[in-house]
């Protein structure tokens, strides 16, 4: 996941020139995974700058040190860009001291592109979105409504809500739709006025789950009879996470399901609605592995589905038709798929794809038809493409120091030929990027114990602390991502050193790579962690007394798994000695949180079925609760109450664990939150929880 933050600007003056483009012509003359290299000098020492007046409410401190907030509060308040092109807005967060959902006109079609001005967005409610779940939202032009796709508290109880624009802003309240205990996904008709929602309803707090496919009337949703339950899953197909998508008649709806549950063999499903007996039959080979096909909007000549899938090692584009019913793979890459999104280019039915590596993006133009070859553009950083429609797309991207960029890339076709527009819609200007870069990034390979490579991001501060006090920090897992992310650069900025690496099991390297991990959670996983601490004792001096773990989620429950290893796992005779650990949203009892969680098919697939007796001795041995009399160092653990995907319950019972055992433990627990901790206060009380706690630790 890409680069450079400094190299983007010449990128984007480069794009921005109109480019005719031969067929197939590069949209930049540059390699395709072309990329600066990071820095690998040590960054100027130098010393935080006292504050010339009283601390504000944004202010926390480290040892001796302040460090401001409001940069990474205030600077830059927003988040979750989702571009609507067809209906010319683009939605943003502003996470200020209340969240807000807002939104501002894009440049519509021919017109002269000026930049987006995200400060002068307008509300689309009132409703402080830092005490609820919003994982998407779709436009209803035909009612003048706004769907999400939301929950009432932060519990990840999802359900569809709608928003009548129509009102005045103090009446904007999102009316609750559907009841269900949890919705996947769901997705609009393709007639003009979109009049139906097909919609995947689970049922159940507790698996095994019931889930089926939903058709609601869009225009009017709380008539009777205008929610109808169409088919249900089974155990030989369980219906899982995706967005159904109509056929371009509405007769058929295509969507994802499961065999027998597995998370390995995901197929995209067919329904017809114009049998009398209707039933999910896979469209896809039941006897290929993949995991998460995802079709793309929109039908090619009205006939053929474009979808991705990973079966082939990385994320392809493929096409399927309805006629034939047959496939045809349109991409053979071997670097992680990033994004794609169908396109009408002219007369060309057109795919845009993104994929890369940690050192860089590239950015295709293909024949959607074909799979050919019809230009492509390099990116340092990686790339987010937000949406396509007709011969426009707007795509991002960020880096470890690019905080965002967004662009509008408007491909047109004249006599035959291509060209493209790049405008950038959205940049940081440098004093503030400045003030949020607080990391010097370098990527370095680390080895682990069988000579695997692993790739890492060292972020090291602009400020680091005095000569001989340097604290450096491994995040367990979800590491090695090429972007921006404040918690990171606000550790840097208390001058701690951070080692993110992607160790096996992590996304972004291709299929087999995830795959390292299966059923093997708390496994090998952890011994790479080990590796990477003493990498950093030998290659940056920093001994294991002032080195950290922390992570959150998954990295939550490696960080506390990190902390209490028995050396025999795997027959690794590995173990390290950390000087103290943070373990966010982390799970401690495996066997416990899948009973609890709304995810068991994920530990299912990480660490074993508990319904199998070799499987349960095998998660009760791998949950951290259970070795917690190994626990040396003073570990942090913080949750929020509301958390459903990872249940609260598994932070409260490791801390009851440890403090009777009399470890060293400290516990924030943040009420009406959910698997993230939302709100500027609650994000600074947080920090200085953080900050106490690994303070307290190094005196120790």
């Amino acid at each position: 996941m890409p680069s450079l933050a400094r190299t983007s600007s010449r990128l984007a003056a480069r794009l921005a020139a109109r480019l005719t483009l031969g067929l197939p012509l590069l949209l930049a003359c540059v390699p395709p995974t072309a990329a600066t290299p990071y820095p690998t000098t040590a960054p100027p020492e130098g010393e935080s700058s006292e504050p010339s007046e009283a601390p504000s409410p944004t202010t926390v401190s480290f040892l001796d040190r302040p460090v401001d907030l409001s940069p990474f509060l205030q600077g830059f308040p927003y988040a979750r860009f989702n571009a609507k092109l067809e209906h010319g807005r683009m939605f943003v967060m502003h996470t200020g001291t209340h969240y807000q959902l807002r939104s501002m006109p894009l440049p519509e079609p021919g017109a002269p592109p000026r930049p987006l001005a995200p400060d002068t967005a307008e509300p689309v409610t009132e409703v402080d979105w830092s005490t609820r779940s919003l994982w998407g939202l779709r436009m209803h032009p035909a009612t003048d409504t706004l769907w999400l796709h939301a929950d009432a508290n932060n519990d990840e109880q999802m359900n569809l809500w709608r928003i009548d624009m129509a009102a005045p802003l103090a009446q904007r309240i999102p009316a609750q739709i559907t009841t269900a205990d949890y919705i996947y996904g769901w997705g609009l008709s393709a007639d003009e006025n979109h009049d139906q929602i097909a919609y995947l309803a689970r049922t159940g707090q507790q698996a095994p789950y019931r889930t089926c496919l939903h058709l609601l009337d869009a225009s009017d949703p709380k008539r009777e009879g205008a929610d109808q339950e169409i088919v249900c899953d089974s155990p030989e197909l369980a219906f899982t996470w995706s967005t159904p998508h109509f056929s371009p008649d509405n007769q058929q709806i295509y969507f994802a399901a499961q065999v027998e549950g597995d998370r390995k063999r995901v197929q995209i499903v067919e329904v017809d609605l114009r049998k009398k007996s209707r039933q999910a039959r896979p469209i896809t080979d039941t006897a290929i592995p993949r995991s998460s096909p995802d079709m793309l909007d929109g039908w090619v000549d009205g006939e053929h589905l474009i979808y991705v899938s990973n079966e082939a090692g990385y994320g392809d584009v493929y096409s399927w038709s309805r006629r034939t019913r047959k496939h045809r793979r349109l991409t053979q890459h071997s670097e992680e798929l990033l994004g794609a999104a169908t396109m009408q280019v002219g007369s060309i039915d057109a795919v845009l794809v993104a994929h890369g590596t940690p050192a860089g993006s590239t950015l295709e133009l293909l024949d959607a038809g074909t799979g050919k070859l019809l230009g492509q553009a390099a990116a340092p950083g990686k790339v987010e493409i937000l949406d396509a429609h007709q011969g426009r797309a707007i795509w991002s991207q960020q880096a470890p120091d690019k905080v965002y960029e967004a662009n509008l890339a408007s491909f047109t076709q004249v006599d035959g030929d291509l060209s493209l527009q790049n405008d950038t819609l959205l940049e940081l200007p440098a004093a503030l990027e400045s003030e949020l870069v607080r990391c010097v990034p370098e990527a370095v390979k680390i080895p682990s114990f069988d000579g695997e490579l692993l790739h890492a991001f060292v972020l090291r501060p602009k400020q680091p602390l005095p000569e001989g006090q340097a604290v450096a920090m491994v995040r367990s897992f979800y590491g090695g991502d090429n972007e921006w992310t404040r918690h990171d650069h606000i550790l840097c900025a208390a001058g701690i050193t951070v080692v993110s690496p992607a160790v096996r099991g992590s996304s972004g390297f291709g299929k087999a790579f995830a795959a390292l991990n299966d059923r093997d959670l708390g496994g090998d996983e952890i011994v790479d962690l080990f590796w990477v601490a003493r990498w950093i004792e030998a290659e940056l001096g920093i001994p294991s007394a002032r080195v950290g773990v922390y992570g959150r989620s998954h990295g939550g429950y490696a960080t506390m798994r990190a902390m209490t290893f028995p050396p025999a796992t795997n027959d690794r005779d590995e173990s390290y000695r950390f000087g103290f650990g943070l373990a966010e949203a982390g799970f401690s009892d495996i066997v416990a949180f899948h009973d609890a969680t709304n995810i068991p098919d994920w530990v299912v697939l990480e660490a074993g079925d508990p319904s199998v007796p070799e499987d349960l001795a095998r998660l009760r041995d791998r949950s951290p609760i259970n070795h917690v009399e190994r626990l040396v160092a003073p570990i942090f653990l913080l949750h929020g109450a509301n958390d459903w995907r990872v249940p609260v319950a598994g932070s409260r019972a490791f801390v009851e664990a440890a403090e009777a055992a009399g470890k060293s433990v400290s516990y924030l627990e943040v009420e009406g939150q959910g698997h993230h901790v939302e709100g500027q206060a609650r994000i600074v009380e947080a920090w200085q929880a953080r900050f106490d706690f690994i303070a307290s630790a190094l005196a120790d």
